[in-house]
């Protein structure tokens, strides 16, 4: 476990044991009907369109429970708010919209440590400085460097509505890193080996509305291999220079991007890689779809379909896809799968047994901004798959890993999910696991 994730988590033990209240806000009596206006408060820094762009209701709408449900949690996904909470009032007979939120701290120094790919053996460490809000607009400004296994360094920035009339975002960001070579094959024919990637790329795109985006991407890329072997670059030099250009849409209906409990996500993209003079040239496609559905009394079923084909020249090492890296099978969790296209699936059953709360933590040590913490723990029943294949390749039963088991997922302050998990997979074999990645 990370330094964060003990101190996340023994924050969350004391919150729980310390019999610190529960934040139960007095509202006025509520009451149905088309509201007539929106009131943000206790946004001192945040800017009150970066809230009301989350939301459903707007004036003149009749709204139900289920939407002031919805639009809260939509606002808290924005990750700028301990606690955000909506109630109807009436003002001289007029029904006005109260949006009650508590800002999380801005601005973090932000200590990195861990274990890359959660192999012990390579430790990683470094800092970084984070604006997760500035100007009060959501922009997001960052910047880190780090050492030990696979260091990197970056500065990024992104503004989700830097025109917020016509709902259009932009971003920027340069990064290195030195990676050591993903793949099992050709390490196996030559040991180990590094990657140096130097990359620079801006992006745009445009919200249609409150569950739609769309946008492009384009950069460069300089990938550089410490030891050449054909196949592992496309030029013979052992270096590929190239540009590249991605296109993508968005839908997004959740509820809690976080831990969703409904709604639907659906994600598609085509990049190209090469143009010009360049001899890389190659494309990749990937969809990412999921399904959460409400069952009673408070179970969720979670559905997740993600895919990634490549088409067209050769494709270098460096741009393999994995199974045992980003997305893993549960009973396979560090086993390392290898091709150019991918296809892994997830079925999560989730029922909370601690539903998410949010508490306020008396200390003089730590800032305001830092005394409302949210904690929940939910129990989990999960079967996952997934395969890796070559073109040219049939996908065979046989070459499809999957795995079954449970676990509980804690979820606590700032987004953070721990995952405790353990699997068998299809051979009957067994593994526990700790991860720190978010829920599907």
């Amino acid at each position: 476990m990370t330094k964060r994730g003990l101190f996340m988590f023994t924050l969350f033990l004391g919150a729980c044991c310390s019999g610190q209240s529960q934040i139960q806000p007095q509202r006025p009596p509520f009451f149905l009907g088309p509201v007539d206006s929106s009131v943000v408060s206790g946004n001192a820094h945040t800017r009150p369109y970066v809230i009301l762009n989350e939301m459903s209701i707007a004036a003149g709408v009749q709204f139900t429970p289920e939407m002031i449900e919805f639009d809260r949690n939509r606002i808290y996904s924005l990750g700028l708010f301990t606690s955000v909470d909506l109630f109807l009032d009436t003002l001289q007979g007029r029904s006005v919209l109260r949006v009650l939120v508590n800002e999380r701290w801005f601005i973090f120094p932000v200590p990195l440590f861990g274990f890359r790919d959660g192999d012990v053996e390579r430790a990683y460490y470094g800092a970084g400085l984070y604006h997760n809000n500035f100007q009060g607009r959501n922009q997001k400004l960052f910047g880190s460097i780090v050492f030990g296994a696979d260091p990197s360094a970056q500065i990024s920035f992104a503004d989700p509505l830097v025109d917020h009339d016509n709902r259009i975002s932009f971003g920027a960001q340069i990064s290195y890193s030195k990676t050591r070579n993903r793949s099992e094959q050709e390490a196996l024919v030559t040991g180990s080996f590094d990657e140096l990637h130097y990359d620079g790329n801006i992006s745009t795109g445009k919200r249609f509305d409150l569950y739609q985006y769309a946008g492009i991407n384009v950069g460069y890329r300089t990938v550089k291999i410490s030891s050449y072997r054909p196949g592992r670059t496309i030029s013979a030099d052992g270096t590929d220079r190239y540009l590249y250009a991605s296109a993508s849409y968005q839908y997004d209906g959740r509820d809690l991007s976080e831990y969703p409990t409904k709604g639907s996500y659906g994600s598609a993209y085509v990049t190209r890689y090469g143009m010009g003079t360049s001899p890389v040239n190659f494309t990749r496609v990937g969809v990412d779809l999921r399904k959460y559905i409400p069952l009673p009394p408070s179970f969720t079923l979670a559905v997740r379909l993600h895919a990634a084909f490549m088409a067209g020249g050769e494709i270098p090492t460096y741009a393999h896809v994995f199974l045992g890296y980003g997305d893993r099978v549960r009973g396979y969790f560090k086993t390392v799968f290898e091709g150019e296209h991918i296809a892994c699936s997830t079925v999560e059953l989730r029922y909370p047994i601690l539903p998410a709360r949010v508490f306020r933590v008396s200390t003089p040590i730590l800032p305001d901004e830092f005394s409302v913490w949210r904690f929940g723990i939910g129990v989990v029943l999960f079967a996952d798959a997934g395969t890796t294949w070559y073109r040219g390749q049939g996908v065979a039963l046989s070459s499809i890993a999957s795995g079954y088991g449970g676990g509980l997922d804690f979820l606590l302050p700032y987004g953070m999910i721990v995952r405790t998990d353990y699997a068998w997979n299809n051979l009957g074999k067994g593994q526990f696991i700790l991860d720190f990645r978010r829920a599907i």
